[in-house]
């Protein structure tokens, strides 16, 4: 999906009179929509992508591939780079009609991505916590998508219920 859809999904939403946005007004799409695009932050995971193919290095080891980070430091500032971007792209199409629950709605994509990172391995989070297991590193991951779902989710429909801001 993508965050930069997420905070057009919420200005739509919040123009739209109270519980018209899943049908009849803009976005016209379900709640759950909201939900997808705000857990799937797809600009940082592809950019994510990106970065590791520079900062890692494959080889083979016994016949399986092994990642190895080259550049720890460039991996570890690149990750906190892009749960900032995370942020400024939910924040971008919502920048000329924020409300309040803004705040809350911007830290859905990075905490996603963060999520994201720790489910995988070999990416920028181990760069940043090498020493978590996999397991708890895992079932929290989980369950912050789980969390985070519910609560993407419950602002989407607080924003269609909300009344259209006030022209001025």
């Amino acid at each position: 999906m993508s965050t930069l859809l997420y905070g057009a999904l919420t200005t739509e939403r919040l123009r739209a009179q109270p519980g018209t946005s899943e049908s009849v007004a803009p976005p016209g799409l379900g709640t759950y929509v909201d939900a997808l695009a705000a857990l799937v932050p797809a600009e940082v995971l592809a950019l994510h992508g990106l970065v590791l193919s520079v900062t890692t290095a494959t080889t083979e080891r016994d016949g399986l591939p092994e990642v190895t980070i080259t550049e720890p430091g460039t991996l570890r500032l690149a990750f906190v780079g892009l749960i900032v971007l995370s942020v400024a792209l939910y924040l971008v199409p919502r920048f000329k009609t924020r409300e309040k629950l803004d705040a809350g709605r911007a830290l859905i994509p990075p905490i996603a991505f963060v999520a994201w990172t720790m489910l995988q391995r070999a990416t920028a989070f181990d760069a940043v916590w090498p020493t978590l297991g996999d397991a708890p590193r895992t079932v929290f991951a989980l369950f912050a998508a789980a969390i985070l779902g519910l609560v993407a989710a419950r602002l989407a429909r607080q924003a269609d219920g909300s009344p259209p801001p006030a022209a001025g």
